[in-house]
């Protein structure tokens, strides 16, 4: 089992965002977390990713249950193991489309940057600063740094919601495009059902 989740609570000013009793996912299982606004989905990305720490409850990953593992291991866990995609890219604007990238990388692997780079239609685009990248180009770039490290998980929090149909088609094929060269589980936040049939699983969440 990938991930594990038993009596999750999560709250925010006294207010309960997110309560799952139990719940796994499978390795290749790719998940889609549906819902609105405030029904806690980006939430539970973080805390499967371990960005943020449950009130209550267990999350475990390969059978670590997270609670367990120091701030320093949990780091380490997640820069070995996820890619995440943000709703905001967290490009850094002065840096270059490689030096973006590279940031992903225990140790930078420029050989296998130019691959993505090419593989992801931003062949050209290398030294560019990340400010000056068109929309698509800098969600495309975004995506390269998730998968840079060969991640068994990729996180995608709310990647189509802004997007028209053709151009949330061919974010997607990026994404699981990636993720079957690499064998990666791809779990992803939306309110967009536009998506739903790329998913093996969907998990429907209300507030």
């Amino acid at each position: 089992m990938m991930f594990q989740i038993k009596n999750l609570i999560f709250k925010s000013e006294d207010r309960t965002v997110l309560s799952l009793e139990g719940y796994s996912i499978e390795a290749n299982n790719h998940l889609l977390l549906l819902g609105n606004s405030g029904c806690g989905k980006t939430t539970l990305i973080n805390l499967l990713g371990g960005l943020m720490r449950p009130n209550s409850g267990e999350v475990s990953f390969e059978g670590t249950d997270y609670s367990t593992l120091s701030e320093t291991a949990i780091d380490r866990l997640r820069a070995e193991n996820f890619g995440f995609v943000f709703q905001r890219l967290h490009l850094i604007g002065h840096l270059s489309v490689v030096q973006n990238i590279a940031l992903a990388q225990h140790k930078p692997d420029l050989s296998n940057i130019q691959i993505l780079i090419t593989d992801l239609g931003l062949e050209g685009k290398e030294n560019q600063k990340a400010r000056d990248l068109s929309v698509g180009e800098a969600q495309r770039v975004a995506i390269a740094r998730a998968v840079a490290n060969t991640p068994k998980v990729i996180f995608a929090d709310e990647p189509t919601s802004a997007l028209d149909d053709q151009n949330a088609e061919n974010v997607m094929n990026l994404i699981f495009g990636q993720a079957q060269k690499t064998g990666a589980t791809v779990i992803a936040a939306t309110h967009d059902a536009r998506i739903k049939n790329r998913f093996t699983s969907v998990l429907e969440m209300s507030a």
